[in-house]
């Protein structure tokens, strides 16, 4: 008979990450031995009485473990973890904050003195779905170019990636400021998708350079607070901007532009500073923390030694179900949080019929209590060690919001509520965004060795840039003021996302025990071809050697049980 824990214990024994559903530990780490999250030796048979070293609390764990021999100490391995995150993720945060704030600041010029002739949208002579046109243009061109910025950061690696198209982006947002017309707005916001397609993908692949898979959540919940905080910091920073209007003969949507455009520019050399290349040479790590720091992963772990590009494994990658499953799920979820960060402040004023200023400022409130909450979530995801739960929980709070502005919409009346009230669910709705750190944390988990990062990373973090073409165009201003299309859309791609989102375990497992048939290991081979050539000792690759061999053995020979003890035992 079947059985699916057995099933999954037997494959992350071989590295293999799946997931699942378990109750037992959303809220509390898994308890193992009357310790929360520590780990104790224990093994576990599955029908096929394939002993798999469960030693650990999680999956999570197992993963990391495997192939994997630790020779230092845990306050050694503590201490470079928190150097880092001082070069690692502060640097990709300021990167994505300023990223973030120069993408966030249409929003606030829409609204930016609105009705008067010297407002963003009667400067330009800005009709109809122009401006929802202005938003989404961008992210034509960050769609083609998501696997190329991938391939030049692991390339370059991101200390001199990073801050080149930092200055290139802040370029073309200062000549935005510059624009007199609907063709130049369009032209300019279309180029700035060629140094903006690096800015998320690259950052998550850099990420699964530096940082377990266990690590992963709240570092990259952190990173996506960045923008939250661009995008609170962008509502104040429009307010004071606006009394710049009519200054050296300028708009206050020009000096918008020309402020936030100066930042990147500004910071792209302490950034270049501050951020390292990788494990195996980054000159700003002692040689026992680069050993450590190469050391501590496991097999189909993302090294510089791994081939940056490789067609059977782009194959591979896009034949996968869960590809699929994971795209058009986060693609869900993203459309509609693309679609209230770039819309909130409009809804507040045209829908809950707020002032411009009090649009802006509500909004930047809406993203400043994200950040707590981004924090939180991820780091509790990372503690828990687990993702489809805390994928699905703030998804499902925000269906409240956008079911009830539905309702509202309906009616064409606030009835017994009030414009307050009304804002106040937008702190629900925004729980859509709460939801991508844990996403993303388990996508990097389920991808193996840089070519399938560079790959699997850059296919997810498409979801992002067709969602910023599709999410601007659901609140179209034909719709104003009720916006009722847009509500209720949003409210129905929501339910969607948790469905699809909560079978990839299934797919996963289906895809690994495919491979185990077809090759005799669950990893796939350019994964462990990569591992070979990887910088790690000599104990450690002279291990990787004994357990290939040995699993060819059981393929040859799968009913010996004495090949499948000596499996497990070099795992344990």
């Amino acid at each position: 008979m079947f059985s699916w824990q057995a099933a999954k214990v037997a494959v992350e024994a071989e590295g293999i990450y799946i997931g699942g559903w378990g109750l037992r530990n959303v809220f509390w780490p898994k308890r193992v031995d009357g310790h929360h999250g520590e780990f104790a030796r224990q093994s576990r048979v599955n029908c096929d009485g394939y002993k798999a070293d469960s030693s650990i609390a999680s999956g999570q764990d197992r993963i990391e473990h495997v192939a994997a021999i630790q020779d230092w100490d845990a306050d050694e391995e503590r201490k470079l973890v928190r150097k880092l995150d001082a070069r690692v993720l502060f640097p990709c945060c300021i990167i994505y904050f300023l990223a973030y704030l120069d993408r966030a600041n249409m929003g606030f010029v829409n609204v930016l003195q609105a009705g008067k002739p010297s407002s963003f949208g009667e400067t330009l002579q800005l009709k109809g779905a122009d401006f929802n046109w202005a938003v989404s243009v961008t992210y034509f061109m960050v769609t083609v170019l998501l696997i190329p910025s991938n391939l030049l950061m692991k390339k370059f690696s991101g200390k001199f990636y990073f801050p080149v198209i930092m200055i290139l982006w802040g370029t073309i947002v200062m000549c935005i400021g510059a624009v007199h017309s609907k063709a130049g707005l369009l032209a300019a916001r279309f180029f700035l998708g060629v140094p903006e397609s690096g800015v998320v993908p690259a950052c998550i692949m850099y990420f699964s350079f530096w940082y377990k898979p266990h690590e992963r959540a709240w570092r990259i919940g952190i990173f996506h607070a960045a923008n939250s905080l661009a995008s609170g910091v962008g509502g104040f920073l429009a307010v004071a901007i606006d009394h710049l209007n009519g200054k050296a003969g300028l708009e206050s949507w020009r000096w918008l532009f020309i402020i936030e455009g100066a930042m990147p520019i500004v910071c792209a050399v302490p950034v270049h500073f501050l951020l390292l290349t990788f494990p195996e040479d980054s000159k700003a790590l002692t040689e026992r923390e680069r050993y450590i720091a190469v050391n501590r992963f496991g097999r189909g772990a993302t090294r510089k030694t791994d081939l940056t590009w490789d067609w059977p494994a782009f194959f591979n990658v896009m034949s996968r179900p869960s590809t699929y499953v994971f795209f058009v799920s986060y693609l869900c979820l993203l459309i509609v949080a693309v679609a209230l960060g770039t819309f909130l402040p409009t809804i507040l004023k045209v829908f809950a019929k707020f002032s411009s200023t009090k649009a802006n400022e509500y909004s930047s409130s809406v993203y400043f209590v994200a950040i707590v909450v981004y924090a939180f979530w991820s780091w509790h995801s990372d503690w828990t060690r687990e993702r489809i739960w805390h994928y699905i929980i703030p998804a499902a709070m925000a269906i409240p919001c956008f079911a009830i502005w539905t309702h509202v919409a309906t009616q064409k009346s606030f009835g017994s509520m009030t414009p307050i009230q009304l804002y106040g669910l937008a702190y629900l709705g925004n729980m859509v965004s709460i939801a991508q750190p844990a996403a993303l944390a388990y996508r990097t988990s389920t991808l193996y060795g840089a070519s399938e990062q560079a790959i699997g990373g850059a296919t997810a973090i498409a979801s992002l840039s067709i969602a910023s073409i599709i999410g601007p165009q659901i609140f179209p201003s034909t719709d104003a003021p009720w916006y009722l299309p847009g509500f209720a859309a949003a409210s129905s791609t929501i339910a969607f996302t948790i469905i699809s989102f909560a079978s990839l375990p299934l797919w996963l497992l289906w895809e690994a025990k495919r491979r185990k048939a077809k090759t005799g290991h669950a990893m796939p081979l350019r994964a462990m071809e990569d591992a070979e050539h990887s910088t790690i000792s000599a104990a450690n690759l002279a291990r990787l050697h004994e357990q290939k061999a040995l699993e060819e053995k059981r393929a040859l020979d799968p009913e010996n049980p004495r090949h499948i003890e000596e499996i497990a035992d070099t795992k344990s």
